[in-house]
C-alpha cells in the first residue's frame, strides 16, 4: 500500500509569563480572559511572523504573495492541548481614562470644535490573567506545508497581549498523519468560545491599513470550543481548572 504523508503539525510551548486574552464577547471595562489562545490569535500570530520575516522579501509583488500565504494559513484546523493546570486570577483596577460622552457634547455644542483639555472621568475595570502549569500543545493541519509551518511556529514568542511570552521547544515537535487533541466528550471538559478566521475572509479585511472591513461570522467565525479541564477550585479571587487527559508529547 502507498504510504501516507504526514499533514499534521504539533508544536509545543512553555509559558513564562501570565497569559490575558479577551473574550470575543468582553467589553473593554469587564474582560474575561480565555484560558488558552484561540485558532484566531494563533492564525494572526502567523501571519505576524510570516509578514515579520519574509515580507521585505516580496516588495513587489506583497499582495499577490501574502493572498497566497494567507489561503493556506486561513484553511488550518487548529486543535489546542491545555498545560496540566491553569488558575485564573481575576483583578479589579481603579483608573481615570477618556470620557467619550463628554467629548461628543462638548463638540455638539461647540461647532464641532475638540474641548481644550481632555474630557476624564474615573471608573473600575476588571481583567484576568492566568497562570498555566505545564506546556501549551497546538496541532495544526491538514497542510502540505510543514516545514514551513513548523519554521513560523518557531518564530513566534507570544500569544494574546503582548508580554504574553511563551518559549517554543523545537525538540519535541511532531509530525502525524492524524491530528491529536481532538475532543472527547466521555472525559470532563470546559467551553470556551473559540473563534477563527472564516474561509471566505481575504487578507484585506482582515489588515487595520486596509479600507475593507472585516465582517462577524464571515471574517471571524465564534464556535464554542470543548477544552478538557475541569474547575477542581475556585474563590472570590481565583478559579483552578486541571486537564482531565493525560496525553503528553513524548
Amino acid at each position: 500500500m502507498p504510504k501516507q504523508s504526514n499533514k499534521w503539525l504539533t508544536v509545543h510551548y512553555q509559558p513564562v509569563s501570565l497569559f490575558s486574552l479577551k473574550r470575543s464577547d468582553a467589553t473593554s471595562m469587564a474582560a474575561k480572559s480565555n484560558l488558552v489562545p484561540t485558532p484566531y490569535s494563533i492564525q494572526m500570530a502567523l501571519l505576524k511572523v510570516l509578514i515579520e520575516s519574509q515580507g521585505n522579501e516580496h516588495k513587489e509583488d506583497f499582495e499577490e504573495w501574502i493572498e497566497s500565504e494567507f489561503k493556506w494559513i486561513k484553511d488550518l484546523d487548529i486543535y489546542i492541548q491545555p498545560p496540566k493546570q491553569l488558575i485564573v486570577n481575576r483583578n479589579g483596577y481603579k483608573l481615570r481614562y477618556w470620557n467619550q460622552q463628554a467629548d461628543k457634547d462638548y463638540r455638539k455644542a461647540n461647532n464641532k470644535q475638540p474641548p481644550n483639555i481632555m474630557p476624564m472621568q474615573g471608573g473600575f475595570v476588571f481583567r484576568e490573567w492566568i497562570y498555566m502549569q505545564g506546556n501549551l500543545s497546538i496541532c495544526c493541519g491538514e497542510t502540505e506545508k510543514l516545514d514551513e509551518l513548523e519554521k513560523l511556529f518557531s518564530l513566534i514568542n507570544f500569544f494574546g497581549k503582548k508580554g504574553c511570552f511563551f518559549q517554543y521547544l523545537p525538540n519535541e515537535t511532531q509530525k502525524t498523519e492524524q491530528p491529536q487533541y481532538q475532543t472527547d466528550m466521555t472525559n470532563s471538559f470546559t467551553v470556551q468560545p473559540m473563534d477563527k478566521l472564516g474561509r471566505k475572509s481575504t487578507f484585506n479585511r482582515i489588515n487595520p491599513y486596509s479600507s475593507e472591513k472585516a465582517t462577524l461570522k464571515r471574517d471571524r467565525i465564534i464556535q464554542p470550543g470543548f477544552l478538557p479541564l475541569k474547575l477542581t477550585a475556585t474563590s472570590t479571587r481565583y478559579d483552578l481548572y486541571t486537564r482531565t487527559t493525560d496525553q503528553d508529547p513524548e
